[in-house]
């Protein structure tokens, strides 16, 4: 089985921190937030597999990054973490955009915006802005030599494979 997910992460809107929140130590003030640089870290099936360079555009980034990825093993999720970056600390997670790829429609492209959320307190998550992607699933059973011949019954008239396969002109 072939399986392969493009995507392209268009921009983020309203992305913030909710003040007087502290991740990693590190507590945010509303100045913080009119300047926030800030990145996608991109896990399919909880693997890391890709980032986005980092943009500092006041809450709304406009990245127009694509990245491809293909040979990969059965769908679960797609997961964006929107990571804050500032000078001299470690980059901390504004929050994250989970998608099923599963419930995708396969060859489709799907583009819109996604919720991305921060998690709470007692299993609750807060809407912290929203991210604008473009999504396409794809996926494809290959099948084998053998397959084609049992399913056209070609093992007995191997010259039935040339019509199945077309002409070669020289």
């Amino acid at each position: 089985m072939w399986r392969q997910v493009e995507l392209t992460i268009i921009q983020g809107r309203s992305l913030i921190r909710p003040s007087g929140s502290v991740a990693n130590g590190d507590p945010t003030t509303e100045s913080d937030n009119a300047d926030l640089g800030v990145f996608c870290e991109i896990h399919l099936n909880d693997i890391l597999c890709g980032s986005t360079t980092v943009k500092k555009a006041m809450g709304f980034p406009d990245w127009h990054e694509s990245f491809s990825f293909s040979d990969l093993p059965p769908f679960q999720t797609l997961e964006l973490q929107l990571c804050r970056e500032k000078k001299l600390l470690k980059p901390t997670t504004l929050g994250s955009a989970r998608i099923s790829l599963g419930n995708f429609r396969r060859g489709e492209i799907v583009e819109g915006w996604f919720p991305v959320l921060q998690d709470g307190l007692a299993d609750t998550s807060i809407q912290v802005g929203e991210v604008r992607l473009k999504i396409r699933v794809d996926e494809s059973v290959f099948p084998t030599c053998n397959d084609v011949f049992t399913h056209h019954d070609l093992k007995r008239d191997h010259t039935s494979i040339f019509s199945l396969l077309g002409t070669v002109e020289g």
